[in-house]
């Protein structure tokens, strides 16, 4: 009976953290290019040698979601989207390298080039500082090309730097306590040429509501089953309690 109870009470740990996924998952419904997280659950086998032996469901790594979501066009020449699998390198405030899918780039109050999420972005030659500029727009392949200012009319774009575009197996990607996107290994690839770019436009976050919301009614739903299944282990007990009083 004890063993019943601790299988229920930890599946309905579990199902309270996967609520909570979901949730901190559909509230980023809006946000560009974020990938939604699901919980990954397994049975751990305990063997003791002073207590009999015991499986006990167990909360392993929290895994990402790293599917693309849609390509919308902006018309801004400072807006693109990965095409495929990809990521661009982003360097947070304290130093921290982390990946990111996110390519609504603007330029910081120290003229480096950042996204949404506020990271200085990573180019093939270190951090991507743009000069005094006329117009400015990002290619296909990753390329940062700027017209100088006050430069004459039909002068060509000169290309800066190239964002660094890297690719790694989705094992080895990992979201951090921050929320942002890290390297498993902490060791950052290198460039990738093939990582290709959609141009004005941004991608859209991988979190369906639909899917959301019915991922959180079945784990609502299994959490009340393994209530029921407390209640029918209390039951149980109470009855042998008193047919041991009866009997004695």
């Amino acid at each position: 009976m004890e063993r019943y109870i601790h299988i229920a009470a930890g599946s309905m740990r579990i199902n309270i953290d996967n609520q909570r996924l979901i949730a901190a998952s559909l509230a980023n419904q809006n946000t560009t290019a974020f990938k939604r997280d699901f919980g990954l659950s397994s049975a751990a086998y305990i063997q003791q040698d002073a207590a009999a032996d015991r499986s006990f469901p167990t909360r392993g790594r929290s895994a990402v979601d790293l599917e693309s979501g849609k390509l919308i066009s902006t018309d801004n020449p400072m807006d693109v989207a990965i095409e495929g699998e990809g990521f661009f390198i982003g360097r947070k405030s304290d130093g921290a390298t982390v990946l990111t899918r996110r390519g609504d780039f603007h330029l910081g109050p120290d003229r480096t080039l950042r996204n949404g999420e506020n990271l200085i972005m990573e180019g093939d030659g270190g951090p991507i500082t743009l000069p005094n500029f006329d117009s400015a727009e990002i290619s296909h392949d990753g390329s940062v090309l700027y017209v100088p200012q006050a430069s004459p009319s039909g002068t060509k774009p000169i290309a800066l730097d190239r964002l660094k575009l890297v690719k790694t197996p989705n094992s080895n990607v990992e979201r951090g306590d921050d929320g942002t996107l890290r390297l498993a290994d902490k060791t950052v690839p290198a460039s990738d040429a093939s990582v290709s770019l959609y141009t004005r436009g941004l991608e859209t976050s991988n979190v369906s509501s639909i899917d959301s919301m019915v991922d959180m009614l079945t784990a609502s739903r299994t959490f009340e089953i393994h209530v029921k299944l407390l209640a029918t282990a209390k039951e149980l007990d109470d009855s042998t309690a008193k047919l041991m009083r009866s009997s004695q």
